[in-house]
Formats: C-alpha cells, sequence, structure tokens
C-alpha cells in the first residue's frame, strides 16, 4: 500500500512533465567545451552555468540539460521521466528549466543581477545533488512531499541548507536579498517566498547557529 501512495505521488508531482520529459532537445551545446561534456546548455547561459560548475565539481558527470519554458516560478530541476523510471541511478538526465514568462509575477532570470543568478542555479543545482542520492522511490517521495505547502518548505529548506553546508552561502544571500529587497515582483511572490525558502534573515540566523559566521566574514 505504500509503494501505491508512493507511485501516485510521483505521477501526480511529475504527470504534468511527462510530455516535456519526451521532448530532451535542447537548442545550444555544450557551449564548445567551457562547460562539463554531458551538460546542454543554450549559449546565453554559458558563462553562469560554466561557473556553477566549478563550484559542484561532483556533479561534473551528470547529464544535465538546460532549456526555456513558460513556469509558475523562476527556474524549476527535475529528472527527465524517462531517465528515472527506466534508466540506472548514475545513467539520469536532469532537466533544468529557465522560466521566460513575460506575465510572470516573479522574478525573471534576465532581471537577476549575476552573482544572485549564481544563487539561484545552484540552488536548483542541490535540487539535483538530492534526486542523484535517491531511487526511484525516493524522488517520488519528493514529488508527494511537494503536493503540500509545509512538505514544499520543508523540502526547499533542505535544499538551501545544502548549499550553506556546501560553503556557497554568499551566492544563497544575494539571491534572496535580491529578490526580498531589490526586485519589482509581486507582493504575493514574495509571500510566496518568505513562506516556503530561506529568507536573508534566517539564512543569517542558521550560519550563527552553526558557527560559520564565527570562521570568516560573508563577501556581499
Amino acid at each position: 500500500m505504500r509503494k501505491l501512495w508512493i507511485t501516485a505521488g510521483l505521477f501526480l508531482g511529475w504527470g504534468a512533465y511527462v510530455l516535456a520529459g519526451q521532448q530532451t532537445e535542447v537548442s545550444g551545446s555544450n557551449c564548445c567545451g567551457v562547460l562539463p561534456a554531458s551538460w546542454e546548455v543554450p549559449e546565453a547561459y554559458c558563462s553562469l552555468f560554466a561557473a556553477a560548475a566549478e563550484l559542484v565539481p561532483d556533479l561534473q558527470q551528470e547529464r544535465i540539460r538546460v532549456r526555456e519554458r513558460s513556469l509558475s516560478t523562476t527556474m524549476a530541476a527535475r529528472p527527465v521521466l524517462g531517465s528515472l523510471l527506466f534508466r540506472s541511478r548514475d545513467q539520469r538526465t536532469y532537466l533544468i528549466e529557465i522560466n521566460v514568462n513575460k506575465d510572470f509575477e516573479g522574478v525573471l532570470l534576465h532581471e537577476v543581477p549575476e552573482a544572485a543568478q549564481l544563487g539561484l542555479v545552484l540552488h536548483e543545482l542541490m535540487h539535483i545533488k538530492d534526486y542523484r542520492e535517491r531511487n526511484v522511490w525516493g524522488v517520488a517521495e519528493r514529488g508527494w512531499q511537494y503536493l503540500s505547502q509545509r512538505g514544499k518548505m520543508r523540502f526547499e529548506w533542505e535544499i538551501d541548507r545544502m548549499l550553506l553546508k556546501a560553503g556557497l552561502e554568499t551566492y544563497l544571500l544575494l539571491w534572496a536579498q535580491f529578490v526580498m529587497e531589490e526586485s519589482e515582483a509581486s507582493e504575493a511572490y514574495k509571500e510566496f517566498k518568505r513562506e516556503v525558502y530561506m529568507t536573508p534573515v534566517e539564512i543569517f540566523i542558521d550560519l550563527e547557529e552553526d558557527g560559520v559566521l564565527q570562521d570568516h566574514r560573508l563577501v556581499i
């Protein structure tokens, strides 16, 4: 019975992406060798993802594809459904999607300063790192978790904390600070970010509790 519910979570959480998962072609290439060979990124995002790849060397062998799409968030990362279901864990393909919906009331990637962009990309790469450590049932549980506001918050806080533990707190803080204090996003979007993700104040509190701020200064 438990596996039945988990399977339902998989198809509820990722069912909307079935068609997209089959269309895995990406406009662009691996940017003439600047990026890891297994990453496919449109040329416009080459330098951004090349910088991110240097900060997460343990993901450089993963198959990662980046494409533009209309979304309800700024960016999203997920396993391609076919590779999740029918390939071994080390043969999966992961998709990072970048929102290009001009009517989006949140923040589009091109509106974000470069260093803060890196914080967002690194957050999505931490999602991939989380998925990589899970079998198909573990990924399905993540999909099920994302169906509730409380589960979504727990999930996204875990991912943000992965960034902090990796020593990438500056980039996460710059991203959070821009969204909450400098962007022209709607108040509804900012409220959603406050409810689900770590705010700048919460990032500082977490770093203080872990003793990070005693060891070095944040570069802002």
